[in-house]
């Protein structure tokens, strides 16, 4: 496996199979909204609940998923860290795209039934928060959020493969006391007042520290352990 095409591959099965899992799910529950809509229809649109969860699900979860089968497949077979890296961040930039191209069809034909009559109800969309009329606005949203939960799944996963349960615990159990810290004696209302007055601007800002965290994790691992560390030292 001398090539990008066969890590690669790789992983684009193993995601396949994820795909549609969640697709079947995503389907399900969007179908259900309809009928809920349908029986529970008024003249007031209401929104019902949200069919992103799936998919957003995938993107935080999957790089556990990838250093715990696909790696190990990757390497077994000749690919390096660096194939299985960039296979893994370009499949699922493959299939965020086609995730968000469902969504969106989803989201387009509620809203177009309830314009009709058909139904009163309305999906959550991450796009509600922000205040804009672009047709575009709403997979822009959705692609943004993928990223954003993609490179803080890849990120934790990586330094989890790297350095450890117990470092990573600490590190979190760190990140943690300082953020419980900046909100008791931090002044948090005017960031609470730019997440909910610039949300877009927000969620781009989130969007570009994800995309710093890939790159992250890309020198992480690009020359990491073959298995995970279970060193309970201190030593790196």
């Amino acid at each position: 496996m001398n090539t990008f095409k066969g890590p690669f591959r790789v992983i684009f099965e193993d995601l396949r199979i994820q795909f549609y899992i969640l697709t079947g799910a995503t389907v399900v529950l969007s179908i259900v909204y309809l009928i809920i809509g349908k029986i529970l229809s008024s003249h007031d649109t209401f929104t019902i609940g949200a069919s992103f969860g799936p998919y957003y699900s995938l993107y935080i979860y999957y790089p556990f998923l990838a250093y715990t089968k696909a790696y190990k497949y990757t390497l077994s077979l000749g690919g390096t860290r660096k194939q299985f890296l960039l296979s893994t961040i370009a499949n699922i930039g493959l299939f965020l795209l086609m995730t968000t191209f469902i969504l969106n069809f989803f989201y387009y034909l509620t809203d177009y039934l309830s314009n009709q009559g058909i139904i009163s109800t309305s999906l959550i969309h991450m796009g509600d928060l922000v205040k804009g009329g672009s047709p575009l606005l709403y997979p822009w949203i959705d692609l943004l959020w993928g990223i954003i939960l993609f490179g803080i799944g890849l990120f934790v996963s990586s330094f989890w493969f790297y350095f450890g349960t117990v470092r990573t615990m600490i590190g979190a159990t760190f990140l943690l006391v300082l953020a419980i810290s900046y909100i008791a004696l931090g002044e948090i209302i005017p960031f609470i007042e730019f997440v909910n007055n610039e949300h877009l601007a927000f969620v781009h800002i989130l969007a570009g520290i994800s995309c710093l965290l890939i790159v992250l994790s890309y020198f992480i691992m690009r020359n990491g352990p073959l298995e995970r560390c279970t060193k309970l030292n201190f030593s790196i």
